[in-house]
């Protein structure tokens, strides 16, 4: 959901609805048309849900509510939240072993949230499938892949860029995580907070994966 109309239309769904396509004309003073319009795209982003009303009569009658997923979306703060975690662990803590144990455990908890999602075997499979999770998370990602060489993760948007400004270590942590989601040792070949356009993850030069084990 990028346009402003549409936000303006889900908070006023979210706070007075449900609400019929008259009611919405009424309280935001445009017309059916573009609220129909505005609705649609609310609808297949799995925003707002419609409703027969019950007990119309004539032509059915339908009004609006906002999903479980808008619930869900709007209003979240994570960032905040994700920021003082982070300056705790990191800055706070000053046991080095402590630090880092608790660094492995954020790396592997996050590394099973992926990892369940995963079906290939070979490591670039897993790698087209995470860039797939990671988009439907609202990640800009895709993978490439150029002739014969090993394929690229490409991060267009970064999903800790505010953290990450403040503490670049959680690119460290980004990289682990999927290495042990892919089971393959990777490489942050460029970074969005050196200018580039992308974050790219690549597959170490020279390294080679260990066998697949015999189930």
């Amino acid at each position: 959901m990028t346009e402003t109309s549409d936000r303006q239309l889900l908070d006023t769904i979210r706070r007075h609805g449900p609400l019929t396509v008259a009611e919405m004309v009424s309280h935001l003073g445009v017309t059916q048309t573009a609220v129909r319009n505005r609705l649609t795209r609310l609808v297949e982003a799995g925003l707002v849900e419609r409703q027969a009303q019950v007990g119309a009569r004539g032509r059915p009658k339908h009004s609006y509510q906002a999903s479980t997923e808008a619930h869900k979306r709007l209003g979240q703060n994570y960032a905040d939240l994700a920021l003082v975690l982070w300056d705790e662990m990191m800055r706070t803590v000053e046991d080095r072993k402590l630090r880092r144990f608790l660094f492995g455990r954020i790396t592997d908890r996050m590394a099973e949230m992926y990892r369940s999602e995963i079906t290939a075997d070979a490591w670039e499979g897993r790698l087209v499938q995470l860039g797939t999770i990671l988009h439907g998370r609202g990640v800009e990602a895709e993978v490439t892949r150029q002739g014969d060489e090993s394929p690229i993760l490409k991060q267009h948007s970064c999903p800790y860029f505010a953290l990450a400004e403040t503490d670049r270590s959680v690119c460290a942590m980004e990289r682990k995580m999927f290495e042990k989601v892919l089971g393959h040792s990777l490489r942050l070949s460029q970074c969005r907070l050196d200018g580039h356009r992308s974050c790219d993850f690549e597959s170490k030069p020279g390294y080679e994966p260990p066998p697949a084990q015999a189930g």
